[in-house]
């Protein structure tokens, strides 16, 4: 069928075709590799972006010492942070589970923790004849709240609910980290991003719009 010559032609000329073939074929699968390699990224990063916008900003590790394996809370921040919450967020958290005990041998003295507690009034009884009475606050009273119930807080706080502090750390991700992040994060919002009147923005916020308005301030406490 072919001649000596002809047929060294025809196999030449195959085996040209075959390696062209082939390096199409490569070079097909590598352009739809990188194309879809392109496509993944772009999907993982605009789910990492919506994630990031529903979740909040991951708030960094940051170096505080009772977070060591046999770390210590360090007792004058302790007590400085007593002193925020006080003069600061008890104007709309709670912390309903503690007590001015819980304080003594901690941040306070028992004469220091004992005197904070009677500079409020109490409601106690019923006395011998039935009836409330107010007193001074003893050790053994919890902190006082600064709504009487939910319903006020809302109403004060246009519909929020401020949230009660005793576990915060604990219940929100993050602990520590989130609440320091949370509280120095306030920043202007980015172009595009539009935040309610009364709201403001703050990307460690789980979607960026948080009722509180910052309220620490350098200096200021």
């Amino acid at each position: 069928m072919f001649s000596g010559g002809s047929f060294g032609a025809f196999k030449t000329a195959a085996q040209g075709a075959a390696k062209v073939t082939y390096n199409a074929a490569m070079g097909a699968l590598g352009a739809t590799a990188i194309g879809s390699g392109v496509l993944l990224f772009n999907l993982n990063r605009t789910a990492a972006h919506a994630n990031m916008e529903a979740e909040g900003l991951h708030p960094a590790d940051y170096p505080f010492p009772q977070k060591k394996m046999l770390g210590t809370f360090d007792h004058a921040s302790i007590r400085r942070g007593f002193q925020v919450f006080k003069e600061v967020c008890a104007a709309c958290h709670s912390l309903d589970l503690v007590y001015w005990r819980n304080l003594v041998g901690v941040a306070y003295s028992d004469e220091e923790a004992r005197a904070m507690a009677e500079e409020y009034e109490y409601t106690d009884g019923p006395d011998d004849q039935g009836e409330m009475f107010e007193r001074t606050g003893k050790l053994t009273d919890p902190i006082p709240r600064p709504y009487a119930n939910e319903e006020a807080a809302r109403a004060a706080n246009a519909g929020a609910l401020p949230p009660d502090l005793s576990l915060i750390t604990k219940a929100r991700h993050g602990g520590v980290d989130y609440i320091y992040a949370l509280l120095t994060g306030y920043t202007d919002a980015p172009a595009g991003v539009d935040i309610k009147e009364g709201l403001n923005y703050n990307p460690y916020f789980p979607g960026g719009s948080i009722a509180m308005a910052q309220n620490i301030f350098d200096g200021v406490v």
